[in-house]
């Protein structure tokens, strides 16, 4: 079994160039991932579309992606973006 790859969001996307989360990404594909939402204090629609984008492909990949410490600020902007507050929470198949 692989290891999981982990990476923290940041309170906030960076403004001054990449965000962190598109190296990361990039580096562990193919292999399950974990992303903490534990100090987001505010999902933009950038940041947004990279996790969903990201969850399709490791999906259709048929590896684990998961998101995970979603905090009520994070899930009101999940609502506030068009989707579920519980999007995230569904269990991805293993």
């Amino acid at each position: 079994m692989q290891d999981i790859s982990f990476h923290a969001l940041g309170a906030a996307r960076a403004r001054s160039g990449e965000d962190p989360l598109i190296p990361f990404l990039l580096g562990a594909r193919n292999g399950p991932v974990t992303i903490s939402a534990r100090d987001v204090q505010r999902i933009d629609a950038h940041r947004l579309q990279l996790l969903l984008v990201a969850e399709k492909q490791w999906m259709a990949d048929g590896a684990p992606f998961q998101v995970t410490d979603l905090t009520p600020i994070f899930r009101e902007g999940l609502e506030r973006l068009g989707l579920a507050p519980d999007h995230f929470d569904k269990e991805m198949p293993q």
